[in-house]
């Protein structure tokens, strides 16, 4: 599959994705309370953003349409 993420999108979602990541793993061990969210979905969410920006690949953007990933 074709890279459709930017290198700066790609940087951001690494950065969010282990800040969510990070996160989880606080609302798992008890020392904050998320009411809407679990740990697990908030670990899920945030291996699915580091994913994506490692190998500047989104399937949501492959649905779309979308490409944000100048010619390498």
């Amino acid at each position: 599959m074709k890279r459709n993420v930017g290198r700066i999108d790609a940087l951001v979602r690494v950065v969010a994705g282990v800040a969510v990541a990070v996160l989880a793993v606080a609302v798992a061990v008890g020392a904050i309370s998320v009411p809407v969210f679990s740990a697990v979905g908030l670990g899920v969410i945030g291996v699915v953003l580091v994913v994506e920006g490692a190998t500047r690949r989104c399937l949501l953007y492959r649905a779309l349409g979308i490409d944000r990933c100048p010619v390498d």
